[in-house]
């Protein structure tokens, strides 16, 4: 499962951190990029200025998140009062630590990657499927909605 979910969830449960092992996959040997925002074909052909927005927004919308936290999950607590702010802050915080601005985010840029390694993450994925014919990475990837390079420049400086 996902570090911030699986962590949390068995703390919550009473497990003590120091009592769970973590194996990233990043460090075993497993390059896989992590979630992703898909456009059908219709709305590229029909909408590309709506997904050029979206994607905009998007990218304003994280570095939002990713500068201030807590003020994301009091407007999510805003809309929904069940949300445990203490949980959700720190689920937040690991997200952004483990999931986000990591070492790729940092070499490839936020938004973006690299074919070579898309490439390589359907060859292993395809592997451990045991599927027939990897999808090839030029037939899911299309940096040219995204913002400019400065508008993607969403994690904190180091």
């Amino acid at each position: 499962g996902y570090t911030f979910t699986s962590l949390l969830n068995l703390e919550a449960r009473g497990v003590k951190r120091e009592d769970i092992v973590v194996l990233p996959y990043a460090s075993h040997g497993v390059k896989l990029y992590g979630n992703v925002i898909i456009a059908s074909p219709k709305l590229i052909a029909e909408k590309p200025e709506a997904l050029k927005a979206f994607l905009a927004a998007f990218a304003k919308g994280a570095r939002e998140v990713i500068a201030q936290p807590a003020a994301a999950i009091a407007s999510l607590k805003a809309k929904d009062g069940l949300v445990n702010t203490d949980v959700e802050i720190k689920r937040l915080q690991l997200t952004i630590e483990t999931a986000i601005d990591g070492p790729g985010a940092r070499e490839e840029g936020f938004g973006q990657l690299r074919l070579p390694r898309l490439q390589l993450m359907a060859e292993q994925v395809a592997k451990a499927y045991g599927t027939k014919n990897p999808v090839p990475a030029n037939a899911v990837w299309n940096g040219s909605f995204l913002p400019p390079a400065a508008a993607l420049d969403v994690l904190p400086k180091k």
